[in-house]
């Protein structure tokens, strides 16, 4: 895991603060240098970058220029988020743009953690304790807790970092999932698949169940993964299923999700499941579509679905349709776990 710190060159304490973050990780380089971050950044790709301090104008644009890039932000204020000191700071419109987008913010101290959270810019609040300030706690501990933070960044929207071969796994298990057949699907490299990533999109998406179904379908025994939380969007809820309802409700209900930008992959997995059934009338569906006048939307719908499930053509009951609506769909499904 490669993470860049970066802090103020105007408070030396943030700079022994920081090393004794980066003491014995070879992974983890620091700066109090903006112009070196950036080059930095271009040149390791980190994982994560970690600013310290909010009252430095350089550090700000920095961050903001990391955000601006999609990097994976981590935030200790140092006291800098006070309210005494956000009230009258020139910074405050940036830090209102940038601390709500991080992964977490980090106090120092339990009273700093409650000030963070009567502010209400972030609720991903951690709380390390400082050793330069207090003696109940180490230096290795104070090492151990930003590495448990770290983990659970990484373990967040884990669809932005997947590589391929782990998609093609979780898109192979979830068809072979949905038709409980493995004649439908064609086998993957197991040893190129990161099991962890696989198993936190599936629970996150609510597809955990469909995606043992095609473990147990294609044979496959996966290696056990442990996993941290990882953090969540603010809005974010455990997908439900629709339940037992007629193929028209589910497309009015995924109509709604669409409306509100929250579509979870789950119902997509639920109206692939509702086609293959043998009963359904493709021309009484689409007449009852018609009328409701969600035809062209679930035409447009179609085309996700068959990237993420697998749906062949034989089970459409209309020809799908690429257009606007198509492409907003998809972005909303591949930012649906977006800090």
């Amino acid at each position: 895991m490669r993470v860049l710190h970066l802090y103020s060159q105007k408070a030396p304490m943030l700079a022994q603060y920081v090393s004794m973050l980066t003491r014995h990780y070879k992974d983890t380089q620091s700066t109090d240098n903006p112009k070196l971050f950036r080059q930095l950044c271009q040149e390791l790709h980190p994982d994560i970058v970690h600013f310290h301090g909010c009252s430095d104008s350089e550090v700000i644009k920095s961050a903001l220029w990391a955000r601006q890039h999609d990097m994976r932000i981590v935030l200790t204020p140092h006291g800098e988020l006070e309210p005494w000191v956000t009230k009258h700071s020139l910074l405050q419109k940036n830090l209102r743009s940038l601390v709500p987008h991080a992964y977490a913010v980090i106090a120092r101290s339990n009273m700093e953690a409650k000030t963070l959270a009567e502010l209400d810019w972030n609720p991903r609040v951690e709380t390390v304790l400082n050793p330069l300030i207090t003696r109940t706690t180490t230096t290795d501990d104070l090492q151990s807790a930003h590495q448990r933070i770290y983990e659970k960044v990484m373990d967040s929207n884990v669809l932005e970092i997947m590589d391929a071969p782990t998609l093609l796994a979780f898109h192979t298990l979830l068809k072979a999932g949905i038709t409980l057949d493995d004649r439908w699907v064609k086998p993957f490299d197991m040893d190129s698949v990161n099991w962890k990533h696989l198993f936190i999109y599936a629970h996150h998406e609510g597809v955990k169940p469909c995606i043992d179904r095609g473990l147990i379908t294609m044979r496959i025994i996966a290696p056990d993964v442990s996993m941290t939380s990882g953090y969540l969007p603010n809005n974010y809820s455990l997908p439900k299923p629709m339940g037992n309802i007629p193929l028209t409700d589910m497309v009015k209900s995924i109509y709604r999700q669409y409306q509100k930008k929250q579509i979870p992959l789950l119902s997509l997995v639920e109206i692939d499941q509702a086609l293959r059934h043998d009963d359904v009338e493709d021309d009484l569906l689409m007449q009852q579509l018609t009328a409701d006048k969600l035809d062209s939307f679930l035409a447009s719908l179609l085309p996700v679905v068959q990237e993420q499930t697998g749906l062949d053509e034989g089970f459409m009951p209309c020809p799908s349709k690429e257009n606007s609506v198509t492409k907003k769909i998809r972005r909303i499904i591949n930012k649906h776990l977006e800090i």
